[in-house]
């Protein structure tokens, strides 16, 4: 039991209880490290295929500024969003979530050579071609590592 309050004592404020639905909407859904880190892997792959951010919201079907708060790491994306957007940028979605080295592997100039490379290929509608360039592409890769062995 709570002592009564003197004359020279301070009042007592009771503060009410923080609404828990309140407080655990703000806390368990506001984004987190993962989801800037997530926005900033789509923002350096849409840069590197020189995709404007316009073109990119259109393909999956959000405004400009919705695409830019996915970006900024304002915003989580769901992950249906998620698949659209990989699909959108011709990576996968591990790509885009995975934190392992493999996401920042490549440096400026080869993120945006794999960005041309991607566009080429999204041009190429024969899907034997596409597939003769994915076979070369690998016979290359491995005549290259096998040489520095």
């Amino acid at each position: 039991m709570t002592p009564p309050a003197g004359p020279d004592d301070p009042p007592v404020v009771v503060l009410p209880e923080p609404d828990a639905a309140r407080t655990r909407a703000t806390t368990k859904r506001s984004p987190t490290d993962a989801d800037s880190a997530v926005g900033q892997r789509i923002r350096d792959r849409r840069l590197a295929m020189g995709m404007p951010l316009s073109e990119l919201s259109a393909r999956i079907g959000v405004s400009n500024p919705q695409m830019h708060r996915y970006e900024c790491g304002l915003t989580r994306v769901a992950a249906s969003r998620l698949i659209a957007i990989a699909a959108a940028l011709g990576v996968s979605v591990d790509m885009l979530t995975s934190n392992t080295a493999e996401a920042g592997r490549l440096g400026p100039a080869e993120e945006a050579e794999v960005g041309l490379l991607l566009k080429a290929f999204s041009n190429i509608g024969q899907p034997e071609q596409r597939s003769a360039l994915i076979a070369l592409a690998r016979s290359m890769a491995e005549a290259e590592t096998s040489g520095h062995d």
